[in-house]
């Protein structure tokens, strides 16, 4: 019988991190996920710690270079919205082992996981004008209508980042960013940057920033 790939899951949001579990234990009995971590790093040795990037306010080389600067943490890879190339290269020159978009399939993504853990490069973007991400893939606010962006820079509003920041740390355009911005605010009846801030801080998010929780 093969080892199971011991797997932890690192974001800040507790609905990201319970739907990246529903997605892996559902999908492949040889994956193994044993901690849920939030803001910090795993506490327990695990083969591949999964990155999601979704509201994090550290730059992606930062918070890559942190986590795989502990061995006990195992194979790092990021786990993205974004498919870019600058990001993409920011994250394995940071010391991340893989990259791979939520966009790709779900058998993508158990696959660049166990191939991570044997210890290989994986970059996993290909992405088609209709590619759909799984259902299990959640984020706060989709079931209100917010698109994975939209959610996104609602996430980032309270950081105090000016558009141009919003930008570089999405790797999309500054007019980008306007445009989901103004679509967003519709969506949520506010007027401006402070309300939809608000709204962010007042628990439309859900659950985020707490302590690191085990996996049962």
């Amino acid at each position: 019988m093969a080892k199971s790939i011991r797997v932890a899951l690192v974001n800040d949001y507790m609905i990201v991190l319970e739907g990246l579990r529903a997605l892996l234990e559902s999908s492949d009995l040889d994956i193994d996920v044993v901690e849920l971590d939030i803001k910090k790093g795993p506490k327990r040795k695990v083969d591949v710690t999964l990155l999601d990037t979704y509201g994090e306010s550290d730059t992606l080389d930062e918070r890559v270079r942190s986590l795989s600067t502990d061995p006990s943490n195992g194979a790092i890879v990021v786990f993205s919205f974004s498919d870019q190339p600058q990001a993409v290269r920011h994250a394995m020159n940071a010391g991340a082992q893989g990259f791979i978009s939520k966009a790709v399939p779900r058998e993508d993504i158990i696959a660049g996981l166990k191939a991570a853990a044997r210890g290989e490069r994986v970059v996993s973007t290909r992405r088609s004008q209709h590619a759909q991400i799984d259902l299990a893939v959640r984020w706060p606010g989709r079931e209100a209508g917010l698109t994975e962006r939209e959610s996104e820079l609602l996430s980032l509003l309270a950081t105090g980042m000016t558009n141009r920041e919003l930008g570089a740390h999405l790797y999309i355009s500054e007019n980008t960013v306007k445009t989901q911005l103004r679509h967003l605010y519709a969506k949520l009846g506010v007027r401006n940057r402070a309300q939809a801030a608000a709204v962010a801080t007042g628990g439309y998010l859900g659950e985020h920033h707490r302590q690191t929780k085990p996996a049962d």
